[in-house]
C-alpha cells in the first residue's frame, strides 16, 4: 500500500469508482421508477380543472427549481 499523497489520490479515486459503479443499478432503478410516477403524475393532471393543475405546476416548478444549479 501506498501512503503517499499520490498514492492516497489512487486509492480514494479507486474507492470511488468502485462505490459509484455498486450504485448504479439502484440508480438506474430509481431514475425507472421516477419515470413511471411521471407517467401516472400526466395521467392525473389531465383530470384536474385548469386552476388546479396550475396550482400543481406552480408546486412542481418549485421542487424542481431546488435542484437547478
Amino acid at each position: 500500500m501506498d501512503y503517499t499523497d499520490s498514492g492516497l489520490v489512487h486509492l480514494v479515486t479507486e474507492a470511488q469508482s468502485e462505490v459509484m459503479a455498486a450504485a448504479l443499478p439502484y440508480q438506474e432503478r430509481a431514475a425507472a421508477k421516477m419515470k413511471a410516477l411521471v407517467d401516472r403524475l400526466d395521467a392525473n393532471l389531465r383530470n384536474l380543472t385548469s386552476s388546479q393543475r396550475m396550482e400543481v405546476l406552480a408546486a412542481l416548478r418549485a421542487l424542481i427549481d431546488q435542484y437547478c444549479d
